[in-house]
């Protein structure tokens, strides 16, 4: 069992806009509205691969309800913890003629002291039913920004991969608790060092910060070039794939931490990890839809990664 945590879920509407522009009044020629948040495009994606998962977080008002209802429809587990605020709306607005993405993200509900202790005692017993928890996205306003190192803590205690992936203050105060995996881009860990990073050497000086930092095995997710990780053993390769020609990006770092976590529920070997999480995540980027998949495109992505070995730290 994968147990997804998003504490700031939303219904994530795209519209298709060409020659969107400020102004303007517009038809879109194609739209989606699926449940979101990054937490839930990483449940939806490891439940396309075959995987039991339990999806969590806090929910309220009736686009919490939209999305009970689309985790019903999908199987997936639902343990979400009732709020009185109303769960967000973000809006992307994709213009493919002119290759642009125009996201628009409701902050959220504030949410009250007492709801969020509420949500960690449910945490501590929804925890104890998987293998491995994924904690995705922002914290709503009213949520302390060391929340999720409560969360990695308890995930720990009781021997649990806990995969964390966010940035800003969320992401400083995470690492210091120590999950098993983090996967910042460039911009994302910048904001946690305070300098900028590009060379070869920079990103193994920043997986080796990770490592004694206490995360057993850090990813730097480089876009298009692929990503560079440092296995638990201390080896670092870096993970690449010719070019490929995408539809939508949105959502394929959440792809690529439900292939990480599939593959470390089913106890794959350390490179073949992060081969799936890449697979996933250049898949992703195949469909219109936020966070979607599917099996043989995965199967195909797979068989064009090559990886480039860096050394040991």
């Amino acid at each position: 069992m994968i147990l997804t945590v998003t504490m700031n879920p939303a219904i994530d509407k795209v519209y298709a806009i060409d020659d969107f522009h400020v102004h303007g009044i517009f038809r879109p020629k194609a739209m989606t509205a699926t449940a979101g948040g990054k937490g839930l495009n990483v449940a939806r994606v490891a439940r396309i691969l075959g995987q039991q998962v339990m999806a969590t977080g806090l929910i309220g008002g009736a686009a919490g309800q939209f999305i009970h209802d689309q985790l019903h429809n999908i199987g997936i587990i639902d343990n979400f913890v009732p709020i009185k605020g109303e769960t967000r709306i973000c809006i992307n607005i994709m213009d493919e003629k002119n290759n642009t993405s125009t996201e628009i993200l409701e902050p959220g509900p504030v949410v009250s002291e007492d709801e969020y202790k509420a949500f960690l005692k449910r945490f501590e017993e929804m925890v104890t039913q998987c293998d491995v928890v994924t904690a995705s996205g922002s914290l709503p306003q009213g949520i302390p920004a060391d929340f999720y190192r409560s969360l990695i803590a308890i995930a720990k205690s009781k021997g649990k991969i806990f995969i964390l992936d966010t940035s800003g203050e969320y992401l400083k105060e995470g690492i210091k608790e120590g999950p098993f995996m983090v996967k910042p881009n460039q911009h994302e860990f910048r904001q946690v060092v305070g300098h900028d990073f590009s060379t070869k050497e920079d990103y193994v000086s920043a997986l080796k910060l990770l490592k004694r930092s206490g995360v057993v095995f850090p990813v730097l997710s480089l876009g298009d070039k692929g990503c560079v990780a440092a296995l638990p053993n201390g080896e670092v390769y870096h993970f690449f794939s010719p070019p490929i020609k995408v539809v939508n990006t949105v959502g394929s770092g959440d792809a690529f931490v439900a292939g990480c976590a599939v593959a470390l529920s089913r106890a794959a070997q350390p490179i073949e990890v992060i081969k799936l999480g890449m697979a996933c995540g250049m898949a992703n980027t195949q469909f219109f839809e936020t966070g979607m998949v599917s099996p043989e495109l995965v199967a195909k992505f797979l068989e064009c990664i090559q990886i480039d070995f860096w050394g040991v730290i």
